[in-house]
């Protein structure tokens, strides 16, 4: 434990073996390895924002069944933690700046993503989109010989504000459902991601 970041290492394994306390007292609990650390974190911080009256924290819980391989492969990073850790990061990120802050980064100390990893950061780009419109699914479906993009939401006021932004494009079929005619080739997985952004972005 000398390498940089050493300190930060102990200390969360410190955590898993002990417990994390009552935060303002000695007493130590022993739960925190039940949840995890991360997951205790955002239990505490939802608690603290309830305190202090603020809007909870946005929550990318977004599940995307398009074409395309998104991953990082061993040859770009070949380090198992810090794709391990990346994927994370990737999955916890809540804004545009915050994705391309990752982006730079992989740049940085990587060199310029392939096609897959430029994929998945696609993909993360699309899933906070969705998130703003409470979308927590989309997928392609086959209807009558024409292909569409399904959006499928928990917010009937938030997506019909979407279809009247989109001019007509986006059409809600039901209170679960809302479609969108794809114009792409099924083929160029990075041209559907591109034209479900659009959607959502109301053009």
């Amino acid at each position: 434990f000398s390498q940089m970041g050493a300190g930060f290492a102990i200390a969360m394994r410190d955590l898993e073996f002990r417990g994390a306390g009552n935060v303002l007292g000695t007493q130590q609990s022993g739960h925190i390895a039940a949840v995890g650390y991360e997951l205790y974190c955002d239990l505490l911080d939802a608690a603290v924002r309830r305190l202090k009256n603020m809007p909870p924290k946005l929550k990318v819980d977004v599940n995307i069944d398009l074409p395309g391989e998104a991953f990082i492969p061993d040859d770009y990073v070949p380090n198992l933690r810090m794709k391990i850790d990346l994927y994370r990061r990737m999955t916890s990120v809540t804004s545009a700046d915050d994705l391309e802050s990752i982006r730079a980064e992989l740049n940085d100390r990587f060199g310029t993503p392939p096609d897959e990893v430029l994929h998945l950061l696609a993909l993360t780009d699309l899933k906070i989109e969705a998130a703003l419109w409470q979308v927590d699914l989309i997928k392609l479906e086959d209807q009558d010989g024409g292909m569409y993009i399904v959006f499928e939401y928990t917010d009937a006021a938030r997506i019909k504000q979407l279809a009247k932004s989109s001019g007509g494009r986006l059409r809600v079929v039901d209170g679960r459902s809302a479609y969108a005619e794809l114009h792409s080739d099924v083929e160029d997985p990075p041209a559907v991601l591109a034209e479900a952004k659009l959607v959502l972005q109301g053009a």
